[in-house]
């Protein structure tokens, strides 16, 4: 899981401290009617049932608009390329149900419901040039002041070294243009990115001229060879003159150079495709964590992913541009370059987001003006293929900023926003967007084991066009229960329809100046579902509490379930305690509950102090 901070050194927790919805540590009154036992067995359930699989279906007509009075009968839905009865249908204008359609099974929310949205803005700023910040900012600007979105919906995040939350859910209009406006003012590490890209282009075409010099040497020191003949031979010696070896002087270098650069030029394209795939492979797992920390949200959840480029290919274009230097091994070159094509890793991503319910809508920066990376460094390397390479490269990692941005909007259900100098017309466009769709509903056949499944929907109407996520990765009761214990932890998404509260026992010594303190968790027994066990019936209880410290942003897991014995209609509490082993310090804490009988939970977080001043 990746690091998540705020801005202020302090860490996460003083920016979400109002934000958090806690349950206090306190003492919990009340007679037990019950008796807790710890259970020997693992603490969770091998799977969650799933009941019925979500499809939000963006539906627009031929001129781009939303369509609107479209019926059930008007959708055709595959799992796994299998059509499958919709069980529930309800079309959403504006942020709020309609009545559907007469005869359509299931019904709607209600006519007029609010359906709730939230939207995450997201700066990767290891890819934004600081030159392409002034137009996303004036149209972030422009969509927040056209109150289409409720700005307590809004989280924005800026992805640098770490993750960092600028500004929590529950955030006021003022707070998010404030935030907003210091964004402004700094500075993003996407032109760090541009200068090392301008160093590798430079670095192979130095070793190309280097090449070239020397192949050229050669050719004339051996034309100097009395009794030689240009492209002939010398007396004596095997046919084959100078020029046959080096492809002639005047050439620029020829198939001897071409070789020794080839072979020279393969570690740096190989060293910098790993470290181009190591910086994707962070972003893709910083979006995942995002999308994780967002599950336990209902409605639509829309991700605003604001960056130059997301490239599914790293290295290539480098590779493309050095291959222009010797077309002839140009084969051998790319095939030896050993960048990774990392596109079954974004679709990892989208299936997980997926699972979410989370829909991409990737703005690229850069823009329709945007100044190549290569065009700076292009009037030094005229020589030898330097300008058919700088074209060659230019037009390679245009098209894979572009492809990774594209794919995971697409896969989710959303859009990628590419040619665009003013992004306040596009952003207004993806919020009415976001509140005009049909949510469908179906009972998925039985899979017999927990993987990936496919979507697909289709239209009677061949002229409109949907956008839906096109799969979810199913999850199993463990990755449930974390995802939504990572919200309550990292953006203080609380749920607690068993009414849990918290309270701390004795704090005492443990190993290695660590502290140990019993965490006591208290659950109304009239929450709990109480299932008849042989002579007696229990409640199965799972506890997984997470703890973050604020100083380290060290991470912590602990795991403890239950036997609770007692009978339907029971009062009074169940008081669950599961030991915390921490350092001294102050830790955001989210706890998670779940009722296996029912499958219930709650989700609650708070912050423990440990140690002096606690």
């Amino acid at each position: 899981m990746a690091r998540v901070r705020t801005r202020r050194p302090a860490g996460l927790g003083g920016a979400l401290a109002h934000a958090l919805v806690g349950v206090g540590l306190a003492a919990v009154a009340g007679a037990q009617d019950v008796d807790t036992t710890s259970a020997a067995a693992g603490p969770f359930a091998e799977r969650v049932e799933v009941e019925l699989v979500n499809v939000d279906v963006w539906v627009a007509d031929p001129q781009g608009e939303a369509a609107t009075g479209l019926g059930v009968e008007d959708f055709e839905v595959l799992h796994d390329g299998r059509p499958v009865p919709v069980s529930h249908f309800t079309e959403v204008r504006a942020g709020k149900t309609v009545s559907p359609s007469a005869g359509a099974p299931g019904g709607g929310l209600g006519e007029s419901a609010a359906v709730p949205r939230h939207v995450v803005v997201y700066f990767d700023q290891s890819r934004l040039h600081p030159t392409h910040y002034p137009p996303l900012i004036s149209g972030l600007q422009e969509f927040l002041a056209a109150e289409d979105v409720d700005p307590a919906r809004v989280l924005i995040v800026r992805q640098d070294s770490s993750l960092f939350i600028e500004a929590p859910f529950g955030s006021s209009k003022r707070e998010l243009e404030a935030v907003l406006g210091r964004m402004a003012k700094g500075t993003a590490s996407g032109a760090e990115l541009r200068s090392e890209v301008e160093q590798a282009l430079d670095e192979i075409r130095r070793s190309w001229e280097q090449n070239q010099d020397t192949a050229a040497s050669a050719a004339v020191g051996i034309a100097s060879i009395p009794q030689s003949t240009p492209g002939g031979s010398t007396t004596g010696a095997p046919s084959g003159g100078p020029r046959a070896v080096v492809g002639g002087v005047g050439t620029g270098g020829g198939s001897d150079a071409c070789g020794s650069f080839l072979g020279q030029i393969q570690p740096v394209l190989s060293s910098w495709a790993r470290s181009r795939g190591a910086r994707a492979a962070v972003t893709l797992a910083n979006l995942s964590d995002i999308a994780s920390f967002l599950a336990g949200l209902p409605g639509v959840k829309t991700l605003l992913y604001l960056s130059d480029g997301l490239d599914t290919n790293p290295g290539a274009a480098l590779a493309s541009y050095a291959a222009g230097f010797c077309p002839s091994g140009s084969t051998q070159l790319l095939n030896g370059a050993r960048f990774e094509e990392m596109t079954p890793r974004f679709l990892d991503l989208t299936r997980h987001a997926n699972a979410n319910r989370v829909t991409v809508y990737a703005l690229q920066a850069t823009g329709l003006t945007s100044p190549s990376v290569g065009s700076a460094a292009s009037g030094r390397r005229a020589r030898g293929g330097g300008a058919r390479s700088g074209g060659s490269f230019e037009q390679s990692q245009r098209v894979n900023d572009r492809r990774g941005l594209e794919l995971i909007a697409r896969e989710t259900g959303g859009r990628a926003v590419l040619n665009q100098n003013e992004f306040g017309r596009e952003l207004g466009r993806i919020a009415r967007e976001t509140g005009t769709y049909y949510s469908l509903a179906y009972a998925p056949p039985e899979s017999g084991e927990v993987r990936e499944h496919r979507i697909e929907v289709r239209l009677q109407d061949d002229s409109l066009l949907a956008r839906y996520r096109r799969g979810y990765l199913e999850k199993d009761a463990t990755q449930w229960l974390t995802e939504r214990i990572e919200g309550a932890l990292n953006l203080g998404l609380t749920e607690n329809p068993l009414e849990v509260r918290l309270g701390a026992g004795e704090i005492g010594a443990g190993p290695e100046d660590s502290y140990r303190m019993p965490l006591l968790v208290f659950v109304p027994a009239e929450r709990l579902a109480f299932l008849p066990r042989q002579e007696s019936s229990i409640a199965e209880v799972v506890v997984r509490v997470m703890t973050r410290a604020i100083d380290s942003s060290t991470m912590s897991v602990f795991d403890k379930s239950f036997q609770v014995q007692g009978a339907p209609g029971a009062t009074g509490f169940a008081q669950l305690s599961i030991e915390l082993e921490l350092r001294g310090g102050a830790h955001v804490t989210a706890v998670g509950v779940q009722d296996t009988g029912s499958r219930e939970a709650s989700f609650v977080s708070t912050t423990l102090q440990i140690g002096p001043g606690g």
